[in-house]
């Protein structure tokens, strides 16, 4: 393929990308959460992009394909396992699991548009983020004692040179 060949092959896929991780971004900054607007952009763009490269090549074979995006999925998860264990720290608590599995899906409608079906991964990016938002509303008026957000659970900071444990927020 050519550039401009490649440029219309995947000029309509980025736009669907940029906007599924745009959504994922508005989300995640809305609730002052890790991972917003340009962590989920590069994620579905990228993975996106990964999708295309096959058929920018000229890989032939379906498989081709399927092997890159088995691929993103193994390293997304390492995105995501890197969201969970920076949120441990010295609580030593499990925490960051939203931000992982959202960093998936955004890989996952990356992998959709990059496939073809922008129009059907900005559908379920939009729906996906109305259910999150009723479960966090949800999640916050009627069980507040589980919730996990950054108001009910401050951030606990151990202080070893003077051996004692301060609250921050």
């Amino acid at each position: 393929m050519t550039d401009l060949e490649v440029l219309s092959f995947i000029s309509l896929k980025m736009f669907y990308a940029v906007m599924c991780g745009f959504i994922v971004g508005v989300e995640r900054k809305i609730n002052h959460a890790p991972a917003g607007f340009k962590t989920q952009i590069l994620v579905c763009v990228g993975a996106m992009l990964f999708t295309c490269i096959p058929v920018i090549v000229g890989a032939t074979m379906i498989t081709e394909q399927a092997r890159v995006i088995a691929q993103i999925v193994t390293g997304v998860g390492f995105l995501g396992a890197g969201a969970i264990m920076n949120k441990g720290g010295e609580r030593r608590n499990v925490a960051g699991l939203t931000t992982a599995a959202w960093i998936w899906f955004t890989a996952a409608v990356g992998i959709m548009s990059g496939v073809g079906h922008g129009l059907v991964a900005l559908f379920v990016t939009s729906t996906l983020v109305a259910v999150i938002s009723i479960a966090r509303f949800v999640e916050r008026k009627y069980f507040p004692s589980d919730s996990h957000s950054h108001e009910e659970h401050p951030i606990v900071i151990k202080d070893k040179s003077k051996n004692h444990i301060r609250k921050v927020g």
